[in-house]
């Protein structure tokens, strides 16, 4: 992990090697203690793990082409060395390898890592600021902020701190300290970069931020990409605008000429990796061309660049697919952030560690790692869409009330996607429950199964997790025994499920007379003019009382508010049993959802509020509820509130104690 992080960080205060602004000796020594020699023994020892993780994803069978071309071209280099091209090779493929594996197996100190080294990176951007006024360079005298060692050029240092910045706008860290670092980090991280007056960054990260403001549908990313934006209009009002028009296209046009001039001579092979090339624009001599594609065709030839380009395709697919979640949207940044860059500089990803592998190399890594803990932790059993369920299992919470359970069990035939099994969590309810459950299964379409526990006052955390560990679905839908469903009740929660997501629903309130009706056999009316009361505070308002799934994607994705109500919500198996389901010491009503959904935000999996889809008919009966359900002298609410305020994610009273005794080859009590 300090190999890892120095990677990153040691890029600010190294010193430079023989050639201005490359990476000196100690710094790749450094590598090789730190980083090299422990990754090697990890790749020895989980090398059948690693193998599998990188030959699986596309963009791990794209690189091995993309590096198996690179070393081939090294045959024809005029002067290429077959040894310095292994290493690079050899390189990249470990950094790839650890980073991905990193991502894949913990998640959570990838993202650590990720906010010590923005933090490292921004504490170099305060020095590089501070004694900027002392030293005396070329860039001093154009007023152009850089940093040091390697960094000690401002478009380097603008291109790795604007890098730092771009991932640390989307990470979210919980303790009140760390939160204070974070924000004091991007401070000095953007106040670098604009003083780096490098144009090509400040274009990446108006591009990159204005995306993410329209991709994302986590409002505190959004908000820090409306600032930065402003800050960017604020930067261009004041002087910037003016700054980049006298500065005009600086060769551009020129040195895509001659590019592809030098191209046209060596179109299908290139020169061949270690070959160099010269760019003459004006009394500059430049040794690369300033944009990633044309300097992949010139030394990889067609071949080169047409593998890189499906590859960073592949990288940008996965990001906007998995934008949902943390690292998703941290590689949906970096993506936008480096294929602009790029553009402009920074091309040169085949050689050892260097400013390049932050734009390159780490967003790569990190969508092998995404595709591979995606795969290994939510494929469904059938086969189907990484992203969606395969066996779903619907856990219905009943007690002491007979015939509506009898209700609620006859509205799940109709589902148009059946649930593959339905366990009835009884929290202690008399023989007549379980006759109901009986007559149910003799022609249920779906296996059905009663879990039922002594009936010891109100323990409906209990229940319900005994009900979870008796499924074998790998995603768990939660109503209570008074929910008559919509015919796509069941559809429309897996319609909208997404890894990263639990799903909360609403509920129609009906009328005493409407449950009386509906209890005589009558059908539930989805609708506006439902009899229903759409003023209470936890039922569905008038303007949701229809289903629309188009309405409904728009909407979950535009909000989370709302309240939790475990009536009517959905899980992943494996984010439940990450949090070890529900606090069974909270007894009694109340709170027991609110601090289930509070640990699994703290663990990173946000809640999305379903509108327009999952309706159900909660039957009307007498409440239990207190009469302030937030009330923080209530036990369950002090629960709650512990949950909040120090982020708990996993309770130690759940879902484990019942695992063994209730799976589902063993006999339930």
């Amino acid at each position: 992990m300090l190999g890892m992080w120095w990677l990153l960080v040691g890029l600010a205060g190294s010193p430079t090697g023989h050639k201005a602004w490359n990476p000196g000796k100690p710094y790749h020594d450094s590598l090789l203690l730190l980083f090299l020699a422990p990754s090697l023994w990890l790749i020895w020892k989980w090398r059948r793990e690693l193998v599998r993780g990188l030959m699986q994803p596309m963009e791990g069978l794209l690189l091995l082409a993309f590096l198996s071309w690179a070393t081939l071209s090294v045959a024809w280099a005029p002067r290429g060395k077959l040894g310095d091209a292994l290493i690079v090779v050899l390189y990249v493929l470990i950094f790839v390898a650890v980073w991905a594996s990193l991502l894949a197996g913990q998640p959570r100190r990838f993202r650590q890592l990720l906010f010590w080294a923005g933090v490292g990176l921004g504490a170099s951007a305060l020095v590089a600021m501070a004694v900027f006024p002392l030293r005396s360079n070329i860039w001093q005298a154009q007023d152009r902020l850089m940093a040091f060692g390697t960094l000690n050029n401002p478009n380097l240092a603008a291109f790795a701190f604007g890098a730092a910045l771009v991932w640390m706008t989307q990470l979210s860290v919980g303790v009140r300290w760390q939160r204070v670092l974070h924000v004091l980090s991007m401070v000095m991280l953007t106040l670098f970069v604009v003083m780096t007056f490098s144009r090509s960054t400040w274009l990446a990260l108006i591009v990159s931020q204005a995306v993410m403001l329209l991709a994302t549908s986590h409002r505190r990313i959004r908000r820090r990409a409306a600032v930065m934006l402003a800050l960017a209009l604020v930067v261009i009002a004041l002087g910037g605008w003016q700054y980049m028009r006298e500065r005009g296209l600086s060769y551009r046009p020129q040195i895509l000429e001659q590019s592809l001039a030098l191209f046209s001579v060596h179109p299908w092979l290139g020169l061949g990796m270690g070959g160099r090339y010269t760019i003459q624009v004006g009394d500059q001599v430049l040794e690369h061309s300033h944009n990633i594609f044309s300097h992949l065709v010139i030394v990889l030839g067609l071949p080169g660049v047409m593998i890189f380009a499906a590859l960073w395709l592949v990288v940008g697919w996965r990001a906007w697919r998995y934008r949902h979640v943390v690292i998703g949207r941290v590689l949906l940044a970096l993506w936008i952030y480096a294929s602009v860059a790029w553009q402009f500089d920074a091309p040169q990803l085949l050689r050892r560690p260097d400013v390049e592998w932050l734009l390159g190399w780490l967003p790569l890594a990190m969508s092998v790692g995404l595709a591979w803990r995606i795969r290994d932790h939510h494929q469904p059993a059938t086969g189907n869409a990484l992203s969606k369920p395969g066996k779903v299992s619907l856990v219905v919470l009943t007690y002491n009330w007979p015939d509506a359970l009898a209700k609620v069990l006859a509205s799940i035939p109709t589902q148009s996607r059946l649930p593959d099994e339905v366990i009835v969590a009884d929290d202690g309810s008399t023989e007549a429950t379980r006759d109901v459950i009986e007559r149910a299964a003799a022609s249920f379409p779906v296996p059905i199964r009663h879990v039922w526990q002594e009936d010891l006052g109100f323990r409906a955390a209990r229940c319900r997790n005994r009900g979870m560990a008796a499924s074998r679905g790998d995603y768990i839908v939660l109503i209570d025994g008074d929910m008559v469903l919509h015919p796509q009740f069941v559809a429309d929660h897996l319609a909208l499920a997404e890894p990263g997501y639990f799903l909360q629903g609403g509920r129609f309130k009906t009328h005493p007379r409407e449950t009386v009706r509906l209890l005589a056999g009558g059908r539930p009316v989805f609708a506006p003019w439902a009899d229903v009361d759409f003023n209470v505070f936890d039922g569905i308002k008038r303007l949701y009382a229809f289903r629309s799934l188009p309405l409904a994607r728009w909407k979950s994705r535009a909000r989370n508010g709302g309240r939790v109500m475990s009536c009517n919500m959905s899980f992943w198996r494996d984010d439940l049993l990450r949090v070890n389901g529900f606090d069974e010491r909270m007894e009694g009503y109340g709170a027991e959802d609110r601090e289930l959904a509070a640990r699994l935000g703290n663990a990173g999996v946000r809640r999305r509020q379903l509108k327009w889809a999952a309706l159900a008919a909660h039957l009307d009966h007498p409440t239990r509820a207190q009469p302030d359900v937030n009330d923080m002298s209530l036990p369950n609410n002090r629960l709650f509130r512990a949950t909040v305020v120090e982020h708990i994610t996993r309770c130690e009273h759940g879902i484990d104690a019942h695992l063994a005794e209730l799976s589902p080859d063993q006999p339930s009590n």
